[in-house]
């Protein structure tokens, strides 16, 4: 089981593939954060269509202060391996 599913209690396939890597912000977030949300999140789009690779996508994950960004990728990719062999 993966990691995200353990966690949920579900087997859960988003409509949109990025809900799986997208990032927020509360309310009271500063505007660099709410602007690093937006920079996360357009670079996980933009790897998930194959304008960026893998290692920039990493890269901007790091640089926008995502901790651990090899053990996200790894967690998503073990979750999308588990739903495509339980579909």
């Amino acid at each position: 089981m993966s990691k995200i599913a353990e966690r949920t209690g579900i087997i859960w396939v988003p409509d949109d593939t990025l809900d799986l890597l997208s990032v927020s912000v509360d309310g009271d977030c500063s505007d660099s954060e709410f602007r690093a949300m937006l920079a996360i999140n357009q670079a996980g789009r933009d790897w998930l269509t194959g304008k960026i690779d893998i290692i920039e996508y990493l890269d901007k994950l790091e640089y926008y202060g995502i901790p651990n960004p090899f053990e996200i990728l790894d967690e998503f990719t073990n979750h999308v391996d588990f739903v495509i062999d339980h579909a």
